[in-house]
């Protein structure tokens, strides 16, 4: 359940509660009240959240002293079950954006974790060591950007796209550089097979990275703890990063051209299922004005993953 609070001017409480009955809202109530203002609650099951945030946001276009708060609630007596426990509900197209803005984000907290997560698994690799390289994939912090992309893709939020691929871009190329610069303390390294079996792009690894993709997309839409799908993720991207550095830092060419082809296969398939995903969960903009050119922009980035996807499944063969 989700407690919606809008605080308006008075001439607008007829079409709140309207907006409230006629999309079944649990209940409605003014919890406050004056000359200038009003503040109704309204509960409201997560799946009709994001219809009565739209109706709201459209009412309240070109007006001042009107503001609408979203918070999840916690507990509420007697007891009311959420239907969307068991549907497929989708979180607020706001949530989503304000929780990928956070996780997307190109601070220094990102770039630490970049940097830890690709010595251990830099380290993991060199030693054929797949306990450290699991370790390494927890602590990544690759998923933010990638669900960022697609949610941006999908919404045809341009200024989303470029940060979102900023970010990316630069989390991958410092794990290259790290990786690469480390791959100078051992002069005598020897590829490993943790190592070689990243330096070739195979229909399972493409599996596993749409499979996260689509993963990732569903966890962070409806809510559930996206962690071990942010693991899934960093399986598909980062290894493939380190390899592909340590590889460019020993001179190991033609494997390091393999890692490369497998890190694009993956970033590509990740952000297809995760965009398919988002667009059947039904995200996409509030104004209809918006949505042709979301649309148009969602068509073109599902177009450039599947022919990246098309050619390296083409030099498979």
């Amino acid at each position: 359940m989700i407690t919606i609070e809008v605080i308006a001017p008075p001439s607008n409480e007829d079409a709140i509660t309207r907006i409230a009955k006629q999309n079944e809202a649990s209940d409605y109530w003014i919890s406050r009240s004056n000359d200038k203002q009003i503040a109704i609650k309204i509960l409201v099951d997560t799946s009709k959240s994001q219809k009565i945030l739209d109706l709201l946001q459209k009412l309240m276009n070109g007006k001042s002293n009107f503001r609408v708060l979203a918070y999840p609630l916690e507990i509420a007596l007697p007891y009311e079950k959420d239907k969307s426990s068991n549907s497929t509900a989708t979180i607020s197209r706001e949530a989503l954006l304000r929780q990928l803005k956070v996780q997307g984000k190109l601070d220094s907290h990102y770039l630490m974790l970049v940097f830890l997560s690709t010595i251990v698994a830099a380290i993991g690799l060199i030693q054929n060591n797949v306990a450290v390289i699991i370790g390494a994939m927890v602590i990544a912090p690759l998923l933010g950007p990638n669900l960022a992309l697609s949610l941006s893709t999908t919404l045809g939020q341009v200024n989303g796209i470029l940060n979102a691929l900023r970010t990316l871009a630069v989390g991958i190329i410092f794990a290259l550089v790290l990786s690469a610069g480390l791959s100078l303390f051992y002069p005598d390294l020897v590829l490993t097979t943790e190592l070689l079996s990243r330096t070739s792009v195979g229909i399972d690894g493409l599996a596993l990275a749409l499979a996260s993709g689509a993963a990732a997309a569903l966890s962070i839409t409806t809510g559930v703890s996206s962690v071990l799908v942010g693991v899934m993720v960093a399986v598909a991207l980062l290894p493939p990063t380190v390899t592909l550095g340590i590889c460019l830092g020993i001179g190991a060419y033609p494997e390091a051209k393999g890692a490369a082809f497998l890190l694009i296969a993956n970033i590509a398939s990740v952000n297809l299922t995760a965009q398919l995903t988002m667009r059947l969960k039904g995200i996409k903009p509030r104004e209809e004005e918006h949505q042709r050119t979301a649309l148009i922009v969602f068509i073109i980035g599902i177009l450039c993953w599947c022919a990246l996807i098309a050619y390296l499944i083409y030099r498979l063969n």
